[in-house]
């Protein structure tokens, strides 16, 4: 099914919250692998990035908050964000914008998911940038753009889709082998609980692993 007819019938001026939902059901149901360290909520102080608390080389070579995503016909800039009081995942309102897991991997880390999301439209700005993911298909290269200036080459390498309250837990982790994977809604949209009925995922391994020069 593609975007567009996804998208026939859904009520114009309604916001779609279904992976900001979707993702605060896993990290309220996985608190205690998901948030390590201080639970961050709303208020609560400032989000303290992988990156930042790692420190970033000098050289500019090592892993680097991600500030910004770009692919073939979306850009977005990143904001990184952490949980809410009620453990939801704070995305950004902009439809023009996305958010980064700032407790997950950063870009150009050894392991790691770098998880990064958005809404597919909101009642201001009608489709966001995110809906772009769903034109895209394995292959598809997505550069990762970094605080110190450089650019962090993925390859789609595969498409899934999740019930909204069952994300891999995996998305979240700072372990395993380092790839990027870019959330949005889909599915059917349902009047009722305000949301679509399912997320897609789009999993990418750095470009490196593929031939390419990131």
């Amino acid at each position: 099914m593609t975007y567009r007819a996804q998208h026939q019938g859904r009520p114009r001026g309604h916001t779609v919250a279904a992976v900001l939902c979707a993702l605060g059901t896993l990290a309220m149901a996985f608190g205690a692998a998901v948030l390590v360290g201080p639970r961050y909520t709303g208020g609560a102080g400032p989000v303290r990035p992988a990156a930042a608390s790692a420190g970033t080389p000098a050289d500019g070579q090592g892993p680097t908050v991600p500030e910004e995503v770009r692919g073939p016909g979306f850009r977005a800039r990143l904001v990184p964000v952490a949980a809410r009081g009620d453990g939801a995942l704070d995305l950004p309102d902009d439809a023009r914008s996305g958010a980064w897991w700032a407790l997950g991997a950063p870009a150009g880390a050894e392991r790691g998911t770098v998880l990064v999301a958005g809404h597919v439209d909101t009642r201001r700005a009608g489709l966001g940038v995110f809906a772009a993911l769903h034109g895209l298909r394995v292959g598809a290269k997505i550069d990762l753009i970094g605080a110190n200036g450089r650019a962090y080459r993925y390859v789609i390498t595969a498409r899934r889709t999740y019930p909204r309250q069952s994300l891999p837990p995996g998305l979240f982790s700072r372990a395993g082998p380092h790839r990027l994977a870019l959330v949005t809604c889909t599915g059917v949209y349902d009047g009722t609980t305000g949301g679509y009925d399912r997320n897609l995922v789009l999993y990418a391994a750095p470009a490196r692993r593929h031939g390419a020069m990131a």
